[in-house]
């Protein structure tokens, strides 16, 4: 009889010791203990910040000058990629994440003129249209382009956004969304945006009283909303407008593309308030703009966060936050300031340069959804910004990503599962899905293809970079712009040029000890690796290839660099640019179908829902 007490008295306490186990296993995914429902597919947010540097917030580099509590809260509850990538500049970055390929390969690796009658690969599908047509999405674009925009078929809306309000080339005034003070120093009392811009770039018009207004809303110019509101108020309202609308009715997908903190270097006296003059002298005042400009993204997040939550779509919502290139050495504010605000520190190089201040990028992907043990952590797995298309398309429940763009296959990995299913940081990068055909290999990333003449590839702990390196691209930013030194290139000459340049990244990732002359034999294996990949990724598939005089090759396209004639004369009907010509494949569509407005857009604009 006892032995009978005895084997279930056991018997509770093996189940009993089961129970907690699971509860265990279910707080350690999960942060409960109730085994959660299948839920819908999750919202999906992704934060491009222009030109924001490895050392642009608090959490990567070593900036404890900037202020960001926002990313410093949100980093509690998301993974940051600490080997993550991204292209050296602009347009074929984003390129890279709308249509999942390496630029070159099937896409541009240089950013078109700004009114060149050109647009990226209508073969790709590009991942608004893949969420909308295929995953019931509703799609959303807010704030910078850059993809071309000479026809219909090349603007958000003809790439399966619903709805677009942003700008169409690659910068505009923060103020006055002029496309030709892109590049200009802002007075201080931000009351004179008003200049004549050259012929080549704006059709020799002053702007914006005689035109050259680059903000487009849906299907036509944004009439009346220019000039309301610093740029980073209006995209952030359009992204609150939009999540207050949707309020979790359906999957909703938002390309939230900021211009900060990429030039001009602009920033209204409410966000450099927190950054006093008087702790800034003369060289330092780049840094102190940028810091404000570095400080409104931060409040924008809050913005969308806020809204996400007071909607009840925060806890199914995955919101990734990325750079598009490094921080870049062109801020610069007049012969008083020679000194960029951005900077890379420790890392070797700036936007342009296949350095990693160039190219690997700040990233973070925060979600309730990430399991517990995933939460507040680093990894160092190895990922490029076109595995979010993928990833996106897994996350929303489809299985096959592939489009019609057959000869350039999809270059990107499933990055969440990729993070979630190994808690080992050492686990290889997967092939490719075309690695048979050609393509990366486990733990490849190509970098850049450059038509197998000037490119880079990561491959392992080593990169090579071929083709030279312009001055102005190298060397290693200073920690903080104007108060540290920052240390020149290594030689006077174009670095990378007369061979190619290899660094083991995992053991210097601020590449100050090039391997290529004590291992000619490490060289010879990854430049033939790299020029295999170039060869199998250059496509040419070039559309009008025998129409242009003046292009540019660009891997799988020859690029026009010129301005369009008949842009300008459409920009000057209407003050604002917009789609100038048909597509050959649908002459018929209208190009522009907004009606001018009676009033302009309503102000919803409080200075308090900008501050947490």
């Amino acid at each position: 009889m006892t032995s009978l007490y005895f084997l279930i008295y056991a018997r509770q306490i093996f189940c009993f010791a089961v129970l907690l186990i699971i509860a265990g296993v279910l707080w350690q995914e999960y942060g409960s203990f109730i085994i959660p429902k299948k839920q819908s597919p999750p919202n999906i947010i992704m934060i491009m910040v222009d030109d924001l540097g490895w050392n642009g917030f608090s959490l990567q580099g070593n900036n404890n000058e900037v202020k960001n509590p926002t990313m410093e809260k949100l980093a509690q509850d998301a993974v940051l990629l600490e080997n993550y990538y991204v292209y050296k500049f602009c347009s074929p970055s984003r390129a890279a994440f709308l249509t999942g390929r390496v630029p070159g390969h099937g896409i541009w690796e240089i950013n078109p003129g700004n009114a060149a009658e050109v647009g990226v690969n209508l073969k790709a599908t590009m991942i608004s249209a893949m969420l909308k047509n295929r995953a019931g999405y509703s799609t959303h674009q807010i704030g910078k382009w850059h993809q071309g925009f000479y026809a219909p078929e090349y603007t958000p809306r003809g790439r399966g956004f619903d709805t677009s309000f942003g700008f169409l080339m690659g910068g505009a005034d923060h103020f006055n969304q002029c496309r030709a003070c892109a590049n200009s120093i802002a007075p201080p009392d931000y009351t004179n945006h008003s200049q004549t811009c050259s012929v080549k770039d704006s059709c020799n018009v002053t702007c914006p009283e005689q035109g050259g207004v680059d903000l487009y809303r849906d299907d036509g110019p944004a009439f009346g909303e220019n000039g309301t509101a610093y740029s980073s108020y209006l995209w952030s309202r359009e992204a609150e407008r939009i999540i207050d609308a949707n309020h979790g009715s359906i999957p909703m997908f938002m390309y939230l593309a900021l211009h900060n903190v990429h030039q001009p270097v602009e920033a209204p006296p409410e966000f450099l308030n927190h950054f006093p003059a008087e702790d800034y002298n003369e060289t330092e005042t780049s840094r102190r703009y940028y810091n404000a400009m570095t400080f409104s993204v931060d409040q924008v997040i809050a913005n969308v966060t806020n809204a996400l939550k007071r909607n009840g779509m925060y806890e199914n919502t995955v919101m990734v936050i990325s750079t598009d290139n490094g921080g870049t050495y062109e801020h610069y504010r007049g012969p008083k300031s020679p000194v960029t605000g951005s900077s890379n520190f420790p890392l070797r190089g700036y936007k342009y340069s296949y350095f990693e201040g160039g190219i690997r990028g700040f990233g973070m992907i925060h979600s309730p959804l990430l399991p517990n043990w995933r939460r507040g952590t680093k990894s160092k797995i190895l990922l490029h910004i076109t595995d979010f298309y993928t990833t996106f398309c897994k996350l929303a429940g489809l299985s096959d990503c592939s489009d019609e763009f057959s000869d350039a296959p999809l270059d990107g990995v499933d990055a969440w599962s990729l993070l979630l299913d190994n808690k080992d940081d050492n686990v290889k990068r997967p092939a490719s899905g075309w690695a048979s055909r050609g393509g990366p290999d486990e733990d490849e990333v190509m970098l850049g293809v450059g038509h197998g003449s000037s490119g880079a590839l990561r491959k392992g702990d080593m990169k090579i970079i071929v083709g030279g390196v312009p001055r102005q691209t190298d060397g290693w930013s200073a920690q903080y712009p104007g108060l540290t030194e920052k240390r020149p290139p290594p030689t006077k000459d174009v670095s990378c040029k007369e061979r190619p340049c290899v660094f083991n990244i995992t053991a210097d990732p601020s590449e100050e000890h090039d391997l290529a002359d004590e291992n000619p034999t490490l060289v010879a294996e990854l430049l033939n690796r790299y020029k295999e990949l170039a060869a199998a990724m250059s496509i040419d598939d070039i559309e009008g290839r025998d129409k242009y005089k003046d292009l540019i090759w660009d891997g799988a396209y020859h690029v026009p660099r010129v301005i369009d004639a008949e842009a300008c004369e459409r920009m000057k009907q209407t003050g604002f640019w917009a789609p100038w010509k048909s597509h050959p494949n649908n002459p018929d569509k209208k190009t522009f179908t907004h009606e001018f407005p009676d009033d302009g857009p309503e102000s919803r604009f409080n200075e308090e829902t900008l501050l947490i």
